[in-house]
């Protein structure tokens, strides 16, 4: 028993290895890794091969076909529970149709208790009635792919204000979904502009996966490019922005752990100051409207002054509607 252990364990750790590595790894490279003689990992190879794992080899290089890869993760009620959480708000936070998406939240619930287990596939079967939208998942899984692999994209992506559409080479080194909308965005060196920039996926018209790599430039962190984003904006020195929260909406922003916040100060009239640092406020607008008269921006002015104008626009328009379209 102990040594069926022991040959699962060393098989694991190499099929690991092949995953990981992104342009797979030699036989004297893996063995040197592993502290292993490398007739060993030549047999670990094969026995992956003969179990079907779908191991690729190039040029004396071993790697996994990720695209036919299946990953087994084994995990706790409480860890089963923190995915769910997630599924749920990946179906909330996303309206357009990934497959990918429904079919990991059905087999995520499959593999708990059934009391849970029919919320995910609940979730999952929502997530699959979701609308088709063929160019988006087409983009996503591209992206996807070169990410993984860091190769370049040729893409086209278009301005729905201007109508505008341009071609650019493109190196993907993050993807992330937008907190406060619909969408997803990737991050990346844009070489057309010469710099970092963040698209929306649902905004690229065409894709190509190209062959060429890419290295990511000047230590690039997506997280560090984050730090001062309220949501997928970032790459800005921060600015201050200071809110005035009425009375009886006080209570949900002292309880809820709001990001980019430096401070909440208390008002005498029950109504609190929240304020924030943030690279863009772009991204604040729509929720700092969907609190309507109870939320008052004090600074920046710029920002103040578009509220205002929004508010005083949405006024007019309920005073010459009569509700009925």
């Amino acid at each position: 028993m102990e040594r069926a252990l022991a040959r699962a364990e060393r098989l694991n750790s190499v099929e690991r290895l092949l995953y990981q590595s992104l342009h797979g790894m030699t036989v004297p490279e893996i063995a040197a890794k592993l502290g292993r003689h490398r007739s060993t990992v030549y047999r670990d190879i094969a026995s992956l091969s003969g179990m079907e794992v779908p191991v690729w080899e190039k040029d004396g290089r071993f790697g996994l076909n990720r695209d036919k890869y299946l990953t087994t993760v084994r995990l706790t009620l409480h860890e089963a529970l923190a995915l769910y959480l997630a599924a749920r708000l990946l179906s909330a936070h996303s309206d357009k149709h990934n497959p990918h998406a429904a079919s990991a939240m059905d087999k995520l619930a499959g593999a708990m208790p059934e009391a849970v287990g029919s919320h995910v596939a609940q979730t999952a079967r929502e997530a699959a009635r979701r609308r088709q939208s063929p160019a988006f998942l087409t983009a996503l899984e591209t992206l996807t792919r070169a990410w993984a692999d860091r190769k370049q994209v040729w893409l086209r992506y278009e301005n729905p204000r201007t109508g505008e559409a341009k071609e650019r080479t493109f190196d993907p080194y993050f993807i992330a979904p937008s907190p406060y909308g619909y969408a997803c965005y990737v991050i990346g060196h844009d070489h057309l502009e010469g710099e970092v920039r963040t698209f929306m996926v649902e905004r690229i018209g065409a894709i190509r996966l190209l062959d060429t790599g890419f290295e990511i430039r000047g230590g690039f962190d997506p997280y560090a490019f984050l730090a001062d984003a309220w949501g997928v904006m970032g790459g800005h020195p921060p600015k201050e922005v200071k809110l005035r929260f009425a009375p009886r909406v006080a209570y949900r922003i002292r309880e809820a752990d709001w990001p980019r916040v430096t401070g909440v100060t208390d008002r005498p009239d029950g109504g609190c100051v929240m304020t924030l640092r943030v690279s863009h406020t772009l991204e604040m607008v729509p929720w700092i409207r969907g609190w309507g008269p109870d939320c008052e921006v004090i600074e920046p002015e710029e920002l103040r002054k578009q509220i205002a104008e929004d508010m005083q626009k949405a006024a007019e328009v309920y005073r010459k509607g009569d509700g009925r379209g």
